[in-house]
């Protein structure tokens, strides 16, 4: 990661972490229409926890990372923001979770290879340079590890206009993945797996308060599998993907040795 764009996000999130209340709170209700997509997400995650060492890649103030280490993971959480670190460690010490949490840089990871069995991460691929982090990931998995990502995607214009409106939500340097950048990653995994969502649901967002709202989306995530399924080329267009990449290719870096400690 750049200097330069280390710093602007250094700084975006740890104004966003420091704050009494997150700006995105007032958008989380448009958010509503992607619970199925966070639902596999965690279904991902949650089957390959028990046991396994973890990373949380972008973990903010680690509501997940909590969830994980429930489900029985030894977690171990990074981000850049040291506000959002500061409230994470405070928040597995509330709930007396055997969490170790980082201030770090993703695309610089302080681990020595293969220390990891999973690493997963929420909406923050897509704040990184694809190439160094996914070199970055296929190092510290060992080599039958698993990563597991949700992340928006770049290509449909009525949801890139809509940030073009809202740069106050977001750093300027964020670039939602596009296809190139899902096959990138098939040159440090044996094994990509990317499921697509919310097409035609979006037309659900301005009936979120009714009463058939749910009907609504459950009907609409039908119709966007069938769309996707008959007409693939529309995948692309989705404004979300689970991403799972596993059997990372180890021939596709250098072996680096950091030893930072991992959560036992």
């Amino acid at each position: 990661m750049s200097n330069a764009r280390k710093q602007n996000e250094i700084a975006f999130h740890d104004r966003l972490f420091g704050a009494k209340d997150d700006p995105r709170n007032a958008i989380a209700k448009y958010y509503r229409v992607s619970d199925v997509t966070h639902s596999l997400y965690r279904e991902l995650v949650a089957d390959h926890c028990p046991g396994r060492r973890l990373l949380e890649y972008g973990c903010g103030t680690g509501d997940d990372s909590l969830f994980w280490a429930q489900s029985g993971a030894r977690v171990t959480g990074i981000d850049l923001s040291s506000e959002a670190i500061k409230k994470a460690r405070e928040n597995a010490r509330r709930e007396g979770a055997n969490i170790a949490y980082h201030v770090m840089d993703a695309e610089n990871l302080r681990f020595e290879d293969g220390s990891f069995d999973v690493v997963v991460g929420n909406g923050i691929l897509h704040h990184l340079n694809p190439d160094t982090s996914l070199r970055e990931l296929s190092r510290i998995l060992r080599r039958n590890g698993h990563a597991i990502f949700i992340e928006p995607m770049g290509h449909n214009a009525l949801i890139n206009l809509y940030r073009r409106r809202t740069p106050s939500l977001r750093t300027e340097d964020e670039h939602p993945l596009r296809m190139e950048d899902l096959q990138l990653a098939r040159r440090y995994f044996h094994d990509v797996d990317a499921t697509f969502f919310n097409l035609f649901t979006l037309l659900a967002v301005p009936f979120r308060d009714l009463a058939g709202f749910n009907v609504l989306v459950n009907l609409l995530n039908v119709i966007d599998r069938m769309v996707f399924h008959i007409c693939p080329f529309t995948k692309k267009y989705a404004w979300m993907v689970v991403l799972h990449a596993s059997k990372p290719n180890k021939t596709s870096h250098k072996p680096v040795r950091h030893g930072l400690p991992v959560a036992e």
